[in-house]
């Protein structure tokens, strides 16, 4: 299906795509560039970052309500513009594209359960109280002995009154977001923007206007790579990887081939291989 002119739309980055409060009649996919949704509510930490082959707005589009989020281009983008009037024709001619919004719909909302989950966790164990184990040893304690029995046995030193204080948890996200990367066998080592929350990992294609966050590409002389290969998602503590329908050569976690589409949980020292090029995940 060949698209017009006007429906793309490029902007620069620091421009608003739209912003919360917004009539929402149409939803976007991103062909180059970086988009971050925030909510004025949180402040200038974005909910969510979407990269090339992604979309956003499809919220407002469908249920016709107005944007509950504003669109801010992190890097300049080259967005294709998808009208509510249009949609229906457009997934009769492309069935493709309908499945794919359907498979990345199902992946966002497993990743708000986790999230949540992420969320409740974190909020019980900030609920639980530093004294507890202070008023469980006050309970604990013997009443005290009467003469008689102070005259014929030794008493014996007070228990210690040091405070006890809960283990606390290491702040897992501040430890990634400082230093994670992927680390090749030759020495080559691959960042990960703190300041993002997804990394799409392949090959650049100039004339795609595809340029991947994670560029493998100079530790891949076999060109054994896709162009969109795979992504890495932040998601709170956990990172995942995802597979991309486009795939040819396969994405292995510790030497097992995940599934196309599905987020596989990750951690520091976990291999990964994409195609041929093998690499560790670090927080180091």
């Amino acid at each position: 299906m060949s698209l017009a002119a006007d429906a793309y739309l490029e902007l620069p980055a620091g421009q608003a795509v739209y912003a919360e409060g917004d009539s929402g009649s149409t939803m976007y996919i991103i062909e180059a560039g970086t988009v971050d949704l925030l909510l004025a509510a949180r402040g200038a930490e974005p909910i969510a970052s979407y990269g090339p082959g992604d979309f956003f707005g499809e919220a407002s589009m469908l249920a016709e309500q107005p944007r509950f989020c504003s669109a801010i281009v992190r890097k300049p983008v080259r967005l294709l513009k998808i009208e509510r009037a249009g949609f229906a024709d457009l997934l009769a001619q492309q069935v493709e594209i309908g499945i794919a919004i359907m498979r990345k719909l199902a992946q966002r909302h497993q990743q708000c359960e986790l999230r949540l989950a992420s969320a409740l966790l974190e909020a019980a164990q900030k609920r639980k109280p530093a004294s507890a184990p202070l008023r469980d040893a006050a309970r604990a304690a013997p009443a005290a002995p009467d003469e008689t029995l102070q005259q014929s046995v030794s008493p014996e030193p007070p228990p210690s009154r040091t405070t006890i204080e809960p283990p606390r948890a290491s702040p897992p996200v501040a430890k990634l977001r400082g230093g994670c990367a992927l680390k090749h066998g030759k020495g080559s080592v691959f960042a990960l923007d703190p300041a993002l929350n997804e990394f799409l990992v392949g090959r650049p294609d100039p004339r795609a206007g595809i340029n991947p966050e994670i560029d493998l590409s100079a530790v891949d002389p076999t060109r054994s790579l896709s162009r969109r290969h795979a992504r890495l998602v932040r998601q709170g503590q956990l990172f995942f990887v995802r597979e991309d329908a486009r795939t040819v050569n396969g994405t292995f976690v510790n030497n097992v081939r995940i599934g196309t589409g599905v987020d596989v949980p990750i951690k520091p020292g976990d291999t990964l291989r994409f195609g041929a090029v093998e690499v560790e995940f670090s927080a180091a």
